[in-house]
């Protein structure tokens, strides 16, 4: 390595050394004495084309041959930041799929609180409270929190003549159009707590262990997406089947829902796709979740 030129300014080095780099000459910039600044050649061989190179600098820093090198070097710059960017990126994912098929790194990921879904399980949590303190004890309709978030408020009138579907749309239809995804954060039917309790807390439960998981490895752009699209589509299917269920089966009829289960459900789907399609995320849903959110769902239409 031969010191080729001291420079008084950092800018001038770093724009000489852009000029080497271009014509593939290797060389650094150190600091000197007096906050002057080193060029070193990596290379002697190279000293004298690095020499060649400085005299045509010195004499005119601002020739288009300078400038077309300088704006060559900027972009070989901006290709090898975007290339360790990408390396970066890289790197996180094995290191996110590399968690998850460690228990212990798994089990740190998941005690992470800055994700949406635990955001997702705490209001859950406020309008299920929220609910019980504002439910009539007469048994009417006078619910504020459940009113304001379900489908339908059952405490407007429904007017005479109005068709299944109208029914259905009639607050929606009026400019409502929260109750398309609100109804997720509501649990239960009012009416038995022992049955809320448990429909909010086994709803609670996996999306904890699945949601969670899911929102650390493909990130929150992903995971709100798929909240929302299940979200949505879990409320408004319901609402745009018949009255008489599908193909005549009672557990497939039509009607307002509530709870969290079609966004357990579109994780679960969602995390099995991913996993046939592309293998290399790792185990996302185990064999045992599937199979059992399947029968569960099969005893829920049999059995109503």
């Amino acid at each position: 390595m031969r010191k080729l030129h001291t420079f008084e300014q950092e800018l001038d080095a770093n724009r000489f050394t852009a000029v080497l780099t271009v014509n593939q000459v290797e060389a650094q910039v150190l600091r000197g004495n007096d906050n002057q600044w080193d060029l070193w050649i990596i290379d002697e061989d190279a000293l004298s084309q690095a020499r060649k190179l400085l005299g045509e600098y010195q004499s005119n820093p601002d020739s288009p041959q300078i400038q077309m090198a300088l704006a060559k070097a900027k972009k070989i710059q901006q290709q090898l930041k975007q290339e360790k960017a990408e390396r970066i990126k890289q790197a996180k994912k094995i290191e996110v799929r590399t968690q998850f098929r460690d228990p212990h790194h798994m089990m740190a990921a998941m005690q992470r609180k800055d994700t949406l879904t635990r955001k997702i399980i705490l209001l859950c949590a406020i309008v299920f409270g929220a609910s019980l303190v504002f439910q009539s004890q007469d048994g009417s309709q006078e619910n504020f929190v459940r009113n304001a978030l379900e489908t339908h408020d059952a405490s407007s009138k429904i007017p005479i003549g109005t068709t299944y579907l109208e029914a259905q749309f009639q607050q929606i239809s009026q400019g409502q159009i929260w109750r398309l995804i609100t109804p997720v954060f509501v649990h239960g039917t009012g009416q038995e707590f022992l049955f809320d309790f448990l429909h909010i807390f086994f709803n609670m439960y996996w999306m904890y262990w699945l949601g969670t998981r899911l929102e650390i490895q493909f990130g929150l752009k992903t995971y709100l997406g798929l909240f929302l699209i299940a979200g949505v589509a879990s409320i408004l299917v319901p609402l745009l089947t018949p009255e008489t269920g599908l193909l005549g089966i009672r557990g497939l009829r039509g009607g307002s829902v509530v709870g969290m289960s079609g966004v357990v459900y579109g994780v679960i789907g969602f995390g099995w796709c991913k996993m046939k399609m592309k293998p290399s995320v790792g185990m996302l849903i185990t064999p045992f979740v599937l199979m059992f959110s399947i029968g569960w769902m099969l005893f829920g239409i049999v059995s109503a």
